[in-house]
């Protein structure tokens, strides 16, 4: 695997025990992340979407999906954005900063490793 392969491997592997902490304990994540009650199932649906992300990036990266590799640096750069509209919002907490913060750090190795690599 090259450098950005490994980095998308890495932030798969992330979003995947992200999702499934989601999907099994939504009601401890709630309380970091949301300013109201939200019900378990949204909470666990999004957990699922999020665990199906990690595995499709899990699996880019083991085929060396180049393509793959370029549309998921843009589109992070646009998440941190989307919840700094819904804190601002007062639709999520600023709790919600910690898991973009995460994403933060993996989409700028991913940007920096790209530009080497291709």
């Amino acid at each position: 695997m090259n450098k950005t392969a490994t980095s998308i491997y890495y932030s798969g592997i992330v979003l995947i025990l992200f999702g499934l902490t989601l999907m099994l304990i939504p009601e401890r994540v709630m309380i970091f992340f949301w300013n109201d009650f939200v019900f378990d199932f949204w909470l666990r649906t999004l957990g699922y979407f999020m665990a199906l992300e990690g595995f499709i990036c899990y699996k880019a990266a083991k085929a060396n999906w180049k393509d793959f590799f370029l549309w998921i640096r843009n589109i992070r750069i646009w998440q941190p954005l989307f919840f700094i509209a819904i804190i601002l919002n007062d639709f999520a907490n600023p709790g919600l900063l910690l898991y973009s913060s995460v994403e933060i750090v993996f989409g700028v190795w991913t940007f920096m490793v790209y530009s080497q690599d291709y």
